[in-house]
């Protein structure tokens, strides 16, 4: 059972949406991404799509602390992409790949594409009880920073794909946000600090959460 079967049969928790971020072996130096949507029991507005994408970004970036060297620097090189894309600009046909400099190391195919490798689950919900929406995500062993990085623009880019212009837009300004907050020294190092930084971000830019 994975993580969506799992999640829509626990009581007190509504998964909003959902998706998996496949990988497999490099290729010509090149990992392989798919980003296929999760099919679940309810309509999926297409702005949650939207605010898991933010999620995703700020969840991995949790886990690179600024005060372990090692660890930050994959950070730094994460910040440095969506940096890079964010200068660019996320529009309909953005090759945000190319944007963020990573067009030789990603290959992104289509989602009925059969890929040999694992996939990273994330699904935005809402818990009983809580303030806010967070994000369940599931990364099986064997997957590195680099690769985890990589993830990251993979999904953007597949987000251009699956989104109609409004909520690339919402996309592209909720990611400003995010810039702005982290580079006013916001502490994203943990669970707590991912999900609220990415429903403020959300939030600010005209998105409005379920």
């Amino acid at each position: 059972m994975d993580l969506f079967a799992k999640l829509e049969r626990t009581d007190g928790i509504t998964i909003l949406c959902g998706v998996t971020v496949a990988t497999g072996k490099p290729s010509d130096g090149k990992y392989p991404f798919a980003v296929m949507p999760a099919q679940l029991e309810r309509d999926v507005r297409k702005s949650d799509y939207v605010l898991l994408a933010v999620h995703y970004y700020s969840h991995i970036l949790a886990r690179y602390p600024r005060e372990d060297l090692e660890l930050d620097e994959f950070g730094v090189g994460l910040r440095r992409m969506v940096a890079e894309v964010i200068e660019q600009g996320i529009w309909p046909g953005s090759d945000l790949l190319r944007y963020a400099g990573v067009q030789d190391d990603v290959r992104l195919v289509k989602p009925d594409e059969k890929l040999e490798g694992k996939g990273i689950h994330a699904a935005l919900l809402r818990a009983l009880m809580a303030d806010d929406l967070d994000l369940a995500l599931e990364i099986p062993d064997g997957i590195d920073n680099e690769v985890l990085n990589l993830s990251v623009i993979a999904l953007l880019q597949g987000m251009t794909e699956m989104l109609d212009e409004p909520e690339i837009e919402l996309l592209d300004k909720s990611l400003r946000y995010m810039r702005t907050y982290v580079g006013e020294g916001a502490n994203y190092a943990s669970l707590a600090a991912a999900q609220n930084l990415a429903n403020r971000a959300f939030r600010e830019a005209g998105g409005e959460a379920v």
